[in-house]
């Protein structure tokens, strides 16, 4: 009498890590890192994938170059999902084995000769799940976390995105918000001990002029104005308590943050021979741009 749990666990395995061919036995584990690459195949077409080594293999998704995916590539909005079909042509989803390294032959118009592929398994049906996310970020030492309600200098740039959170030319970064590193901001540089940060202090060393009028050769660089002390006691003008003059400054540093986009991409009712599921988790595709100014 058979084993009814032994036939189930056999069955499952057939259907997620292997297949079988007149009684053969290919051991095919989707283990990949789910750290998706993408490139541009051609003017028309997208292509996502994932490769591993021992053996070389792939899993690869093609889509259409369009006003769709530019929303999952770069959404607009904190979050956005996005679906799309699998039809088999400007849309697939395939699993392949090679004979080499495929890192240079699955994007390549020329690919990489000393490489072939040994199988090709396509989902012929399914659907795709984007889900695009982004997460703005100036890196001005102060974590984001502390910064999401305020907009310390009055400019219409949030703190979190604005790499100069007093609006004074030095930027945050440079004045020590943070000393060591630690996430504490009560240690915050207080050059004139007024009780106010640098980072947030128009008039860092507490004399009569504004630290960004303090800019005497108007290039938007203070740490190069020196006060004209003893050689022992000179130090940038607007660090300089006992300098106080004041000059026409024009120069207004461009703002610049980062948006980092996380885009997860999950497909639905796949069937690749080798693994027919409701649910796969493909993998994340992430990436960084640098943008000026605020958010519009």
């Amino acid at each position: 009498m058979f084993d009814m749990r032994f036939v189930l666990i056999l069955l499952f395995s057939c259907s997620f890590f292997l297949t079988c061919d007149d009684g053969d036995v290919l051991n095919v584990e989707f283990d990949f890192d789910q750290d998706l690459t993408l490139c541009e195949i051609n003017t028309n077409s997208y292509i996502l994938y994932d490769t591993k080594e021992d053996p070389f293999e792939s899993l690869t998704l093609l889509f259409p170059k369009n006003e769709t995916s530019m929303t999952i590539l770069k959404p607009t909005t904190p979050e956005e999902i996005t679906e799309m079909s699998l039809n088999g042509s400007s849309v697939r989803f395939n699993y392949r084995t090679y004979t080499g390294d495929p890192t240079d032959y699955i994007c390549q118009v020329i690919p990489d000769a000393t490489v072939s592929v040994n199988q090709d398994y396509e989902s012929k049906s399914g659907t795709i799940i984007f889900t695009s996310t982004f997460e703005d970020d100036d890196n001005d030492g102060v974590p984001n976390a502390l910064e999401y309600d305020g907009d310390s200098d009055g400019d219409g740039i949030d703190d979190y995105i604005d790499n100069d959170d007093d609006g004074d030319n030095v930027l945050t970064l440079n004045e020590n918000p943070d000393p060591n590193g630690d996430g504490d901001l009560s240690d915050a540089q207080d050059t004139d001990g007024d009780g106010t940060p640098d980072y947030l202090d128009d008039n860092d060393d507490g004399d009569a002029t504004l630290t960004r009028l303090e800019d005497e050769n108007n290039n938007g660089i203070l740490s190069d104005d020196i006060s004209p002390g003893e050689a022992k006691n000179k130090k940038a003008r607007y660090l300089d308590g006992n300098y106080e003059d004041a000059y026409v400054v024009t120069a207004v540093n461009t703002n610049k943050f980062e948006r980092t986009y996380s885009i997860n991409i999950s497909l639905e009712d796949i069937d690749l021979t080798l693994l027919a599921t409701d649910n796969f988790f493909f993998g994340t595709y992430e990436y960084t741009e640098t943008l000026e100014g605020g958010l519009d």
